[in-house]
């Protein structure tokens, strides 16, 4: 019996010491002002639900109902366990008859777009949001004209224009189908069509994308503007996928990405341990399409082990490696983002990097920092003059005007062997120490 009492004892104090580390269980209280939403018919009080979301209910939903007193601002208390100064992310949710799941858009200045509270320890009472950030009714509403151009889809009939069908989804009409996009003549690769939009507060960032055939959508990211404060506004033109015609590669290219492991920690926080995690890349580039997190497949793990197939140089310096083979017809564009162990986990959800591919037959990719997501715009222009100064204790200070300006660094100025110095765009000064054992060169590239 001894041995068992103390197993007890010892799960006991395991658990106390986890609770005294969380603390004790404190009540929020969350308040959502409706009364916008139920003005321009977006939320019934008589048959819809309000609910808030977040970790604290693994965002199943925490019932809200009608404050006392009050004809439009629904509350709930929810109970969470957590320390003190912990930020919390959370939205409000509809579920109506007439709209189905609601989500709130972007109400948060996060990746994520969450809203976000700090946790006070003896409980807090939030003031009332109003619901989508929604703080009027905007009348008329704004009238946006959304525009694609579908040339390599028409060029290469992935898309046929009379039996296809295209559409433009977002926040706007809460990512439902039905809004069409038409030619704007007979003949034309560029399709248009007009929405009102009066479910978002003007000068918010609206997310869309566009979608064919109901279900074939852009890759990446989610494309995003400013909704303007007068009507009308159009949206420019841009390429499905942000690929047209001269986009894609004219011939069979092997394409190098490489990875920079060094140093590098999970969004989360979480150290790089290369003895027993691996390194994945995921995105849509030389003909893939993403995968799903956490079923990293095989063929897209690199590594540091200096074999020639992977295009990797030195074994076990951190610089990991993959080749792929593109082909002909392959867009030059690649939206990706690296992986440690198959997870979504160098930044927050949609935030990748974007390069393109400059050359064809071979071409490596400038060395990524793992967490550093560049973008890089597809056509580079002249940068301007760069000034090298120094060396002054040791350090040279690199300069230069052009505020767009992106500063990358090579040891031996091979087409390969640019590596983008992180977080220099719009800097105009940085310092390197002067003492290394190869030289360093230095260019500016720019949208």
């Amino acid at each position: 019996m001894k041995p068992h009492s103390f197993a007890i004892r010892l799960a006991i104090f395991a658990v106390s010491a986890i609770l005294s580390g969380i603390g004790a269980a404190q009540t929020i209280t969350f308040r959502v002002e409706m009364s916008v939403q139920d003005s321009i018919g977006r939320f019934d009080s008589e048959n819809d639900f309000v609910e808030v979301r977040g970790p604290f209910n693994s965002w199943a939903g925490t019932t809200m109902s009608l404050m006392e007193g009050s004809t439009s601002v629904y509350e709930a208390e929810v109970e969470i366990f957590d320390s003190g100064g912990t930020e919390i992310e959370y939205k409000f949710f509809v579920s109506s008859n007439e709209f189905g799941d609601l989500w709130e858009g972007n109400v948060g200045a996060g990746d994520s777009g969450n809203r976000t509270l700090t946790f006070e320890e003896g409980g807090q009472v939030l003031d009332p949001a109003f619901f989508a950030n929604l703080e009027s009714a905007p009348g008329a509403g704004i009238e946006v004209t959304f525009q694609v151009d579908m040339a390599l889809l028409i060029a290469s009939e992935t898309f046929l224009p009379g039996s296809d069908f295209l559409e433009a989804r977002g926040v706007f009409n809460n990512w439902a189908g039905g809004f069409e996009l038409e030619p704007i003549e007979e003949g034309s690769t560029i399709f248009q069509g007009t929405a009102i939009i009066k479910t978002l507060s003007l000068g918010s960032s609206v997310e869309y994308k566009y979608v064919y055939n109901g279900g074939i959508w852009e890759d990446g990211s989610n494309r995003t503007f400013i909704l303007a404060k007068e009507s009308p506004q159009t949206i420019p033109s841009r390429y499905f996928n942000d690929i047209g015609p001269d986009s894609a590669l004219p011939e069979d290219t092997k394409i190098l990405f490489t990875v920079d492991m060094n140093g590098a920690e999970t969004a989360d926080g979480t150290p790089f341990d290369p003895e027993s995690y691996a390194v994945y890349i995921n995105g849509a580039f030389v003909g893939t399409t993403w995968w799903e997190w956490g079923n990293p497949p095989f063929d897209f793990e690199l590594v540091d082990d200096g074999s020639a197939e992977s295009g990797d140089v030195t074994a076990r310096d951190g610089i990991y490696s993959i080749t792929f083979q593109s082909f002909a017809g392959d867009a030059r564009k690649a939206e990706y983002k690296y992986s440690i162990n198959g997870e979504d986990n160098e930044a927050g959800f949609q935030v990748n990097r974007v390069r393109y591919v400059r050359e064809s037959g071979t071409y490596s990719c400038p060395t990524d920092i793992f967490g550093d997501m560049v973008q890089e715009p597809e056509t580079l222009s002249t940068a301007g003059p760069i000034d090298i100064s120094g060396p002054v204790d040791g350090m040279v200070t690199v300069s230069w005007e052009n505020p767009n300006a992106i500063l990358e660094r090579s040891d031996r100025m091979a087409a390969e062997s640019w590596v983008e110095v992180p977080d220099s765009q719009g800097k105009g000064e940085m310092t390197f120490p002067a003492a290394s054992p190869t030289a360093s060169y230095f260019r500016l590239v720019v949208p």
